[in-house]
């Protein structure tokens, strides 16, 4: 149950939603678009057993406020900045999901790596609308006729938007029910501004100047399809001291943190390790 030491103030006056879980060294989970921190429940007791793991839920999503403008890339990446100084958080492990992979990757550029010892990118959606051949997201080729097709059912009637998705046999009721409470947590006036806007955000190009540890965790899946984009990414990582691409195969499903979230955890643990032993050198 929610108290109100799981809310912060942002500098904007917004109240976001957080959870702390663990001691150690620090992980920041950050969900995807109508995801809430919920879809880490799988993940968080083990990461938790030997770390303080963090999860927010963005701007608009899960229990944090809602506000028309103000819904973009940018801004939700300052609300991680000031989460982290809220929390007096150092040498932080940044991990996001999806659209949140790219409010991740969005923070390691404008916020300078501010904080952070590695970043791990889970299927993110790097530049969506981008025209590259690396790109086989569904609205390539800033196919925006495509994304209004896509997005006007969200728009019009939410609720049935959310219903959509319900029964997929590869999820557990328990996470069935979860995924859709937290996409009818997500109003349209705010979900189709983030949506767009990081659709619009070009977050490929910065990832050439990342300095720190970096990992992209792909899958294969009909509309999002981030498996060449995440090759692409650590392959442009020229000043990374480590850029590595681990895949998953099992589900080839855009939801592979929930569906193999123990491979997921090894694959997150075995990063860090390896971040260590280059620290160690």
């Amino acid at each position: 149950m929610a108290t109100k030491d799981n809310f912060f103030q942002t500098s904007d006056g917004l109240w976001l939603y957080y959870e702390v879980h663990g001691n150690g060294q620090p992980i920041v989970l950050l969900p995807g678009f109508g995801e809430a921190l919920t879809m880490w429940h799988h993940n968080v007791p083990q990461l938790s057993a030997n770390h303080k793991v963090v999860c927010l839920d963005l701007r608009g999503h899960g229990r944090s406020m809602k506000v028309a403008g103000g819904n973009r890339q940018v801004r939700m990446a300052q609300d991680v900045r000031e989460l982290i100084d809220y929390l007096g958080l150092k040498n932080i492990l940044l991990v996001g999901h999806s659209l949140g992979g790219a409010v991740a990757a969005t923070y390691a550029d404008k916020q300078k790596e501010y904080s952070l010892r590695g970043l791990v990118l889970v299927d993110a959606s790097l530049y969506a609308f981008s025209d590259e051949e690396w790109n086989e997201h569904g609205q390539n080729h800033f196919n925006i006729d495509g994304w209004f097709e896509r997005m006007m059912p969200y728009i019009t009637d939410p609720i049935a938007y959310a219903a959509k998705s319900r029964g997929n046999p590869l999820f557990t009721p328990e996470d069935d029910e979860i995924l859709f409470q937290s996409k009818l947590q997500l109003p349209p006036w705010v979900g189709v501004e983030y949506h767009l806007d990081t659709y619009f955000t070009d977050n490929m190009t910065s990832l050439a100047e990342r300095t720190i540890p970096v990992a992209t965790f792909v899958s294969h899946s009909a509309y999002h399809n981030a498996w060449r984009s995440g090759h692409e990414a650590v392959a442009r990582m020229k000043r990374s001291p480590l850029a590595l691409c681990y895949e998953f195969t099992k589900t080839n499903n855009h939801f592979f943190p929930i569906l193999e979230w123990e491979k997921f955890n090894e694959c997150l643990l075995d990063f860090e390790k390896k971040i260590d032993a280059l620290e160690n050198k």
